[in-house]
């Protein structure tokens, strides 16, 4: 008895350990995650970051408060809660700050869709038009959604008009995925808290 209860642990340890790997790291103390999307270009802070168009950079970690963001030519001043999740846009000549949801729920995949296009308001569904992920994203806006482990096709909408379609999507549960959608089409990017 004794020696199936030492290897019950033992057994437990090393599955704990495994699964360690698969947890993104949490923000050090009094700091925040932020990226950038669609900016080719940008600097958060003191570090420089670099987005593809229509894709989004890597999250770099950002102490907590005040920091300036400079996308391409635009900079502003911009405020981050420690332990909190961001991604910077530019829109309309403009810096915004939308609060991403954490990837906190590992038993699915986390999608988040933004609207960078001058849509003014779109629709995440499945790619046939018939199951709706994520309603009502306005321009200069994100929305997100916790989906099962799937691989489908997906496409954003204006009313039924297609805006951009992503075939065979792969969807791994405990990943987070960022699709941003511009007036070129919709781009897909695994997103992840590993910092730059």
């Amino acid at each position: 008895m004794k020696l199936i209860l030492t290897l019950a642990v033992l057994t437990a340890g090393a599955a704990l350990a495994q699964d360690t790997g698969l947890y993104a790291p949490a923000p050090p103390a009094n700091s925040a995650f932020v990226r950038v999307l669609n900016a080719p270009t940008a600097t958060l802070g003191s570090a420089s970051v670099t987005a593809p168009a229509s894709a989004a950079s890597p999250y770099v970690v950002i102490p907590q408060g005040e920091f300036t963001a400079k996308l391409g030519a635009t900079s502003s001043k911009l405020t981050v809660v420690a332990g909190h999740f961001y991604s910077v846009v530019a829109v309309a000549g403009k810096l915004v700050l939308l609060t991403d949801q954490a990837a906190d729920n590992k038993a699915k995949a986390l999608l988040t869709i933004y609207n960078l296009s001058k849509t003014a308001s779109i629709d995440l569904k499945t790619a046939d038009g018939k199951t709706s992920v994520v309603s009502g994203v306005k321009t200069g806006e994100s929305g997100s959604r916790a989906v099962n482990g799937i691989t489908v096709d997906l496409a954003a909408f204006n009313g039924p008009k297609a805006l951009g379609t992503l075939k065979g999507v792969k969807l791994e549960r405990g990943n987070a995925y960022a699709l941003v959608l511009t007036d070129t089409g919709l781009t897909l990017t695994t997103s992840t808290t590993q910092t730059k």
